[in-house]
């Protein structure tokens, strides 16, 4: 749901860091979403005369989730409530300003403080979203919104109200994946994958919730630094901010000026904002040296992406092996689980997917990390840029030291492939587990191909992996205060992993949480997640629940590329990861 420049503002002269007309003019430009405010996702069309029902408020940007630590949304920040009954069919946005209390019959309403005041509607979608500038004006706490349409007004709606809560805008319109950011040095071309940004350049992002300002923000962008306390960390490195305050392109849109970092380049790396001490949304964002396009280090070039992008599709094989031992800890109960799988992914990208994507080329930046939230009690793994799946066979065979084993096309997931090859959760009074498989050695994977892609005949050498050495030590985790993990041993060119999640909730049906996950040589020894990635998960044992979080740690071989027909890249892994139960506080 594209929603350009000029339907929410009119432009400021003089004081504004940014141009984003220039970037509507401009054919091609994918900016054209910049202030999609709406995830879309399982949408359906309301009926005009339905009674209007708000479900949820959220940030327009980063849709941080009630419980999360990003939760709610800031003064003169836009918002999105989604319900039904919320407008009519199909997509409307205020075309002129001043922006007007009531508009195509919508009004939005907040009370909280002993105090009401009417929000600015400026976008519905399908009757089941509108987005709505918060006043600056708005009392911070706990309140509660309503929102009227055709003169019917919805039960009032749980809001909080806070001071600042940075959210970026992502192209995929869903608050993750690549962001939108732009360069203001050349007429605001956006950063896309064949037009990276290079060390030491400018370069803005685009965001909402900075706080509030003073004037008539209804009638007019009011630029301006805001002088706010604001870290950018790009790649897991902090960035020179030189501007931080609304835009004068847009009511309720910011705009953070930076100096790109030197030493880190990709595709995908990692950027988010701290405003405040709270933690943004994570994206991502492309770094070349020459500013032209990215590449990655294993089997992407940039003459490849430069072929996506004229017409090309990007055909991805993935086959991992891996060892997961963990040792979660509950009231009265401990679980001890060694298991061994194998798994297989095969998709296709066209360019559009692959600018969506946050995991179509890889992994985070060695020395960086990313975090994902979710709701549910298990993250999902499956990628936001929905690629196509690809037909492999029916089987991959896998063999190595100790036999044969397979792994089986998943029914319900097309694409991936997957089995337990031993191992399993030791209960007391049941029969043991399956002996492990995994074991050092070679191995070798083959198939007869599918209809998409062809037979595969490729091997590797599982060598022995680092050992998490500082895991006893570690029971609790300060979460602003950082926190260090060492490991030993393993090949130094290995890829070391470190992962945790946290959850909370007060029932089943309404667990959210956040996940992290970081990379580095094996040869470094140790590396320190920093207090910016633990500061985004939620403090465990919040809520009824009182679920425990989890600190993973292991390390995966260099990865090895294999070719078929059919692929453009295949890649195979093996690794090891110890997981246990820990608090983040």
């Amino acid at each position: 749901m594209a929603a350009n420049g000029s339907t929410l503002s009119r432009r400021a002269s003089g004081t504004s860091p940014g141009r984003f007309n220039n970037i509507l003019k401009t054919p091609g430009r994918l900016m054209k979403y910049l202030l999609v405010l709406s995830a879309a996702i399982g949408l359906v069309a309301a009926h005009a005369n339905a009674q209007p029902r708000v479900n949820a408020v959220l940030n327009a940007a980063s849709y941080g989730l009630p419980g999360m630590p990003n939760e709610g949304v800031a003064q003169g920040s836009i918002a999105t409530a989604f319900g039904t009954g919320l407008g009519t069919t199909g997509l409307k946005q205020v075309s002129a300003l001043p922006l007007t209390t009531t508009w195509e019959g919508i009004s939005v309403r907040i009370t909280g403080g002993g105090q009401s005041v009417n929000a600015w509607p400026i976008q519905q979608y399908n009757g089941t979203q509108v987005s709505f500038v918060v006043p600056s004006n708005t009392p911070v706490g706990d309140g509660t919104v309503t929102v009227t349409f055709s003169g019917q007004t919805s039960a009032p709606a749980p809001i909080k109200v806070v001071a600042r809560n940075v959210g970026v805008f992502s192209i995929n319109s869903a608050g993750s994946g690549p962001g939108v950011f732009t360069d203001p040095l050349a007429g605001d071309v956006p950063n896309l994958l064949t037009r990276s940004s290079r060390p030491r350049q400018l370069m803005d992002i685009w965001a909402t919730g900075l706080g509030a300002v003073s004037g008539n923000e209804a009638a007019t962008p009011l630029p301006g630094d805001m002088t706010v306390s604001v870290e950018v960390w790009v790649g897991g490195r902090q960035a020179e901010v030189v501007y931080r305050g609304r835009s004068g392109c847009c009511v309720g849109v910011d705009q953070i000026r930076f100096r790109v970092p030197e030493g880190v380049s990709g595709c995908y790396v990692p950027v988010s904002v701290v405003a405040g001490g709270t933690v943004s949304n994570f994206t991502s964002m492309s770094i070349a040296a020459d500013g032209g396009t990215c590449s990655e280090p294993i089997g992407v070039s940039s003459d490849l992406i430069n072929t996506i992008a004229s017409g090309g599709v990007l055909r991805v094989g993935n086959i991992n092996l891996s060892r997961s031992a963990s040792k979660f800890s509950f009231p009265g109960q401990t679980f001890d689980s060694t298991t061994d799988s194998g798994s297989a992914s095969f998709f296709r990208y066209d360019f559009g997917r692959l600018i969506r994507s946050s995991t179509a080329l890889g992994i985070p930046n060695f020395g960086s990390c990313s975090v994902s939230t979710f709701q549910g009690q298990t993250p999902s793994s499956l990628d936001i840029a929905q690629p196509e799946p690809l037909d492999a066979g029916d089987v991959i065979n896998v063999n190595g030291p100790k036999g044969a084993k397979q792994l089986r096309k998943t029914q319900s997931l097309p694409g991936f492939y997957s089995a337990q090859l031993g191992g399993g959760t030791q209960i007391p009074g049941a029969p043991p587990p399956e002996p492990l498989y995994l074991d050092p050695g070679p191995y070798t994977f083959t198939s007869g191909g599918g209809t998409q892609v062809g037979p595969i005949n490729t091997g590797m050498n599982l060598t022995a992996l680092t050992e998490w050495t500082n895991m006893a030590s570690i029971e609790t985790v300060t979460r602003a205060n950082g926190q260090l993990i060492t490991w030993s041993g393993g090949d130094p060119n290995s890829l070391v992993y470190i992962g945790g999640t946290s959850f909370t909730g007060t029932s089943a049906q309404n667990i959210v949480g956040a996940s992290f996950v970081c990379y580095e040589r094996a040869s470094a020894g140790r590396f320190m997640i920093p207090a910016s990635v633990l500061l985004a998960l939620p403090r465990s044992g919040t809520g009824v629940l009182a679920l425990p979080g989890a600190l993973t740690v292991g390390s995966y071989t260099n990865p090895a590329t294999f070719t078929a027909s059919g692929l453009d890249i295949g890649v195979v892994t093996a690794g090891a990861t110890t997981s246990k139960s820990v608090t983040f506080q």
